[in-house]
Order: C-alpha cells, then sequence, then structure tokens
C-alpha cells in the first residue's frame, strides 16, 4: 500500500511537563482540530475569529465564542491558536 502524503491531515495538542503545545499541520488545510470538546470549538472557529473580529486573547475569544467554561483545560491550547494565526496572519501581509 502506497502512501500519498497529499491526504495525510495531523492535528492535535497535548500536554507535556505542564507546557501546551499545540502541533497542527497544514498539508492540506481542511479538517479542523477539536480545541473545546466540551462546546465544540475547533481550531478553524478560533481562526475564523482572529480573523474575522480581530480577537487577540482569550477574553475577546469569548465574547466571539463559547469555550473554557467547563473543564478549562483549551484555553492555553486556544490562546496558542491565537498567537499562531496572529503571527501567520502578521508575516503574510502586504505592507507595500
Amino acid at each position: 500500500m502506497e502512501i500519498q502524503p497529499e491526504k495525510i491531515k495531523i492535528s492535535f495538542a497535548f500536554i507535556t511537563n505542564e507546557n501546551y503545545y499545540y502541533l497542527h499541520s497544514h498539508l492540506l488545510g481542511i479538517y479542523p482540530m477539536f480545541v473545546c470538546m466540551c462546546f465544540g470549538v475547533t481550531d478553524k472557529d478560533i481562526q475564523e475569529a482572529v480573523q474575522e473580529h480581530g480577537v487577540g486573547n482569550i477574553r475577546e475569544l469569548k465574547n466571539v465564542l463559547t469555550l473554557g467554561e467547563q473543564c478549562g483545560t483549551c484555553i492555553q491550547s486556544a490562546q496558542a491558536i491565537i498567537d499562531d494565526t496572529i503571527m501567520d496572519e502578521s508575516l503574510f501581509k502586504d505592507v507595500g
């Protein structure tokens, strides 16, 4: 069986030594990763909130989406996605 790289999508968050790491391959960019299982919020939802509503932190995100109010384990991963999205957007903006 031949592996087809164009069909591979890896998307997950994990916890190690009290540090939260957000790993998300962008091979296809179409499969969402659930960040908040309690409320069904995905990384795509968070990225959209940053891009469309200018969200820059968790407090602002909670004004747009419901997350982090049950168990709270999603908060640090959600902030990492916000930071990554802001970084990606600022790196590729046309400034000239």
